[in-house]
């Protein structure tokens, strides 16, 4: 009975895990083939359109993706040699573990956004909704769901560190710039108003089982401080307009560059999401302070003999995990990212490039390798093929197809097609549009045309 619970946990799991929809969203077409689409701009406040003028009411950009670094669907849905047919190895999944493992789902809707473009300077304004979740999973959790305190980790301590959610739920007003230096230099930033909805913040969790070889006394230590707000709200239906009336405020900053180093040769860089969130609305936090207890097991003699023993055991448990609760305001750091690279005109028709993507997220760097290349038609065409490396995989393949004209500029990109291609066999799943409007054309297009 209590095998078949194990697996049903891992098996609700991996389904909800592969069916849902990477904490964070690069839509890495923006930095290539994509990068004189109105939306890049979010992305690099350095990056602009050709166009005087633009604007999207609801259907600018909207972005989801998944992402577990801990396995695939294939690591724990494994062929049996026999007949082929799938039996369920949770031991297998968890050898393709590290220590400390991360599941991400994040939303991005662009709900209305304008720019103008006044000889050398841009100008934007843009309203977004962003949602992200994630939760952080040690390898040794799931080793004793999977063996129980019995196996490799008797007489060691299942080290538990790390577990936790962290969620936010957020609506941001952007006000962007940027600025020709001449015929090289570009720079930008963006100063975003933000307005939050709920939170889910574990500030501190350390958790740890151990189970002494010889005696088999199990000791559980531990310490735990985990912040919420807005959990309160019903419904997942709000409106956007309502929600910047919220309480919880906050501000954050994007700043970004460009550099024309040669005639082929563009250097970019850009900092996001450099800002935090005070959360002081329907707040409730858990703290349990650092404790240890080891249970030696039920005396029978003394559980015979004392009408109280289990009364007691049953008080002392409640006093060691007490958890005392409070409604103090906080302060939650978005996760930053700082992204660096560069593209090389081949030809024409043909370019390609490089960046680094450096995410900092709950305390931790994650750094993601990017290689692109692209191809153009007049302009009106843009294809995007990218190579990333990220989430503990290699098997990261994205495409991006964009289309100008007609007063339009529409695409839709994928960080990882082979999410849709074989999704049992990929960690990462990400899929974008977008449309906006366009008004006017630079000089460039007007001479090329001619």
């Amino acid at each position: 009975m209590i095998q078949k619970l194990k697996k049903s946990c891992l098996v609700i799991f991996a389904v909800i895990g592969f069916n849902s929809i990477s904490e964070a969203q690069n839509n890495f077409g923006f930095y290539g083939g994509l990068q004189l689409m109105p939306q890049a701009h979010a992305y690099n406040p350095a990056f602009s359109p050709e166009n005087k003028f633009h604007f999207s009411l609801g259907t600018g950009m909207h972005s989801l993706g998944f992402s577990n670094s801990g396995f695939t669907l294939n690591d724990i849905l494994v062929e049996r040699a026999q007949d082929d047919s799938l039996v369920l190895s949770p031991s297998n999944a968890v050898s393709k573990m590290a220590k400390l493992n991360h599941i991400g789902f994040n939303v991005q809707n662009e709900l209305l956004s304008f720019g103008m473009k006044l000889r050398k300077t841009y100008f934007s304004v843009g309203l977004y909704n962003r949602l992200s979740v994630q939760f952080a999973y040690p390898k040794d959790f799931f080793s004793l769901m999977v063996e129980g305190n019995g196996g490799t980790l008797l007489g060691q301590r299942a080290d538990m560190r790390g577990i936790g959610i962290y969620a936010n739920s957020y609506v941001e007003l952007a006000f962007g710039a940027n600025r020709e230096f001449g015929d090289k230099l570009k720079l930008g930033a963006r100063f975003k108003l933000l307005s939050g909805i709920g939170n889910v913040t574990t500030e501190k969790s350390v958790l740890g089982l151990t189970t002494d070889a010889t005696t088999f006394d199990l000791t559980l230590d531990g310490e735990l401080d985990l912040r919420t707000s807005g959990l309160a709200i019903n419904g997942l239906n709000y409106d956007p307009l309502t929600a910047l009336k919220a309480r919880n405020k906050g501000f954050a900053f994007d700043f970004g560059g460009s550099y024309q180093l040669s005639e082929k040769l563009l250097l970019s860089a850009s900092l996001l999401d450099l800002g935090s969130i005070n959360w002081t609305q329907n707040v409730q936090n858990y703290k349990r302070s650092s404790f240890s207890y080891t249970f030696e097991g039920v005396d029978l003699n003394q559980a015979i003999n004392d009408s109280n023993y289990f009364e007691t055991l049953v008080d002392t448990l409640e006093h060691i995990f007490k958890v005392e609760g409070n409604n103090d305001s906080y302060r939650a750091v978005l996760p930053a990212r700082f992204i660096v690279g560069a593209n090389m005109e081949l030809t024409k028709m043909f370019g390609a490039g490089a960046f680094l993507f450096s995410d900092f997220t709950n305390n931790k760097y994650r750094p993601t390798l990017m290689l692109q290349g692209s191809l153009t038609l007049k302009k009106w065409f843009m294809l995007n093929v990218n190579y990333t490396l990220s989430a503990r995989s290699a098997t990261n393949v994205g495409v991006s197809v964009g289309l100008k004209g007609s007063g339009m500029a529409y695409f839709i990109s994928s960080d990882n097609v082979f999410g849709f291609i074989a999704p049992a066999r990929s960690k990462n799943f990400h899929i974008s549009s977008g449309l906006a409007f366009c008004i006017g054309r630079d000089k460039d297009e007007e001479v090329e045309k001619e």
